[in-house]
């Protein structure tokens, strides 16, 4: 037994040390790079649509709800300028509703340094856009995350649909990257000063909603270009992959589950399995929707052998408390 036991330590510590290893060799293989190389211009392709919105869809992917408050406010702003706004999760939009509308503005957290594929892959199901205006927006939780790129690249997707943009902004919001929340690290702090989206993030939300309406009345277009940085250079890499090298141990706690489904409901790969309290770690995509929004702390996973807990845990472990904007009290 005490021989089985030492073979196992010494295959465990093989695995930790290839796992780093190859992490380390990853990093030294970028290079160096400027920021000023432009890699693509996002332009129109089609004259816009008309000047007038009377009708308007903000969608949103939202996993923690940082991006979703954001697309609200965004949606109540247009409202309170007179527009019909059809807004919500574009996993559970009905897409007949925003066939016709007279302006599209889609957001995302930004992932792995890129907009999540599973929106991108919505994008490419929408209709031909015919001219309408399109603007993009993302969230991110640290100081440099690619959000420019990350923003172009939802702008993209639009204007290959032929919407015209008119828009593109980031808003920080407090990290809800799980792999810095360890269960027994009691001195666990966000490295933010204030949690975010806060007061400030809301007025700057409403000022984009501001700029997007005066575009579209102006008739302008926008044109942005996306840069090779060093992070839209490890997006060529696969960072999310190299990443669940150092994950493990996956799984749905049975005895701490009650089965509302939640965890289901946000993963965005169907990769969640509650009848056999599973996690499918081949499709997982590594987009923490269900540890951050289980509030039993019924998911277990584990990085680099020590085990995580969610972002509704971090925030409930250190009183940690949303500002709420005045659009979303009522």
């Amino acid at each position: 037994m005490e021989h089985d036991t030492k073979k196992a330590v010494l295959v465990e510590n093989r695995r930790s040390f290839l796992k780093k290893t190859a992490l380390m060799a990853a990093a030294a293989a970028f290079p160096a790079l400027p920021s000023c190389i432009p890699i693509n211009t996002i332009k129109a392709n089609v004259p816009l649509k008309s000047t007038e919105i009377k009708t308007a869809a903000v969608l949103w992917y939202s996993q923690t709800g940082n991006t979703q408050k954001c697309g609200k406010v965004l949606a109540k702003t247009f409202e309170k300028n007179g527009i019909t706004v059809v807004y919500g999760d574009l996993r559970d939009v009905d897409k007949s509703t925003i066939f016709n509308v007279d302006l599209m503005v889609i957001g995302s957290p930004v992932f792995y340094y890129d907009t999540p594929n599973f929106v991108k892959d919505f994008i490419r199901s929408l209709p031909d856009l015919d001219g309408i205006p399109v603007a993009a927006y993302v969230t991110f939780g640290g100081p440099e995350g690619n959000q420019h790129n990350a923003a172009c690249s939802i702008l993209k997707g639009m204007v290959q649909k032929n919407g015209v943009p008119v828009g593109l902004e980031s808003f920080m919001s407090i990290s809800t990257y799980s792999l810095s929340f360890k269960e027994n690290d009691t001195g666990i702090k966000t490295i933010q000063n204030t949690i975010l989206p806060d007061h400030e993030t809301y007025k700057k939300i409403r000022e984009y909603a501001g700029f997007i309406k005066s575009q579209v009345e102006k008739g302008n277009a926008s044109e942005y270009k996306q840069t090779l940085t060093l992070r839209e250079f490890s997006t060529y890499f696969k960072p999310e992959w190299w990443t669940k090298l150092t994950v493990n141990n996956h799984y749905i706690i049975e005895q701490k589950c009650l089965g509302c489904g939640v965890c289901v409901e946000k993963c965005p790969t169907n990769s969640i399995d509650l009848d056999s309290f599973s996690v499918n770690t081949e499709t997982c995509v590594l987009c923490f929707g269900c540890i951050n929004n289980c509030r039993y702390q019924a998911v277990n996973m584990e990085y680099q052998n020590k085990k995580l807990i969610g972002f509704q845990t971090y925030l409930d472990k250190n009183n940690l408390k949303f500002e709420l904007p005045h659009e979303l009290k009522t």
